[in-house]
């Protein structure tokens, strides 16, 4: 029995002897540069850097793709987020109000920006500067800047379609809940940041 045991521990140590001669040859091949890609090669100049990708806006690709940049002006895409001005927002701010189970928003404008007072994250009433517009058929939002970089989309939206065809209204997009400001589903909620939400597909830069 006791040779059984000593034949045993003899060949598991052979074994482990043999996986470690493997292990560390195959750790040498790779830390091994490929023949010609070494990367300090006496004399040879250095690669050159490459730039960042940065944003380059429409006007660089405009001269090569004209017929297209023609289409896409005035588009949806085109008018999709845009800074919110007068030429821009199309939703009455002429202190209008709207009344959502019971918490009063109105749109004013002031020193010739746009503003809308609602609840916030804590339920109270705040003035909140309109940033930029989002959409324009068959509605259009509006984004307010939050710390951090965020911008969250009002609920409350202007239905841009004509007065005979029920629209140049405000509305809310869940009419027939009641989302408090502590809902997942308030403007102020991560499901409403535009970062989290919107961003990806619907926004280029």
């Amino acid at each position: 029995m006791r040779k059984r045991t000593v034949i045993g521990v003899a060949i598991g140590v052979a074994l482990a002897g043999l996986v470690a001669v493997a292990v560390r040859s195959r750790v040498g091949r790779q830390a091994r540069p490929a023949p010609g890609l070494t990367s300090a090669t006496p004399g040879s100049p250095a690669a050159p850097a490459v730039p960042a990708a940065t944003f380059v806006g429409r006007q660089a690709c405009a001269p090569c793709h004209a017929r297209e940049t023609e289409l896409w002006i005035g588009s949806h895409h085109d008018l999709a987020m845009q800074e919110a001005t007068a030429a821009t927002v199309v939703g009455d701010f002429g202190n209008a109000r709207f009344n959502y189970h019971g918490v009063v928003s109105t749109f004013f404008k002031k020193d010739g920006r746009y503003f809308v007072r609602t609840d916030g994250p804590d339920g109270a009433l705040h003035d909140y500067p309109i940033a930029y517009t989002f959409g324009i058929e068959p509605l259009q939002q509006y984004l307010i800047a939050f710390p951090g970089g965020r911008y969250q989309a009002l609920n409350v939206c202007w239905d841009t379609r004509p007065q005979a065809h029920g629209g140049q209204r405000w509305f809310h997009l869940y009419p027939d809940e009641n989302v408090t400001h502590d809902d997942i589903l308030h403007w102020t909620g991560p499901y409403q940041s535009w970062n989290h939400m919107c961003a990806e597909c619907h926004s280029t830069n």
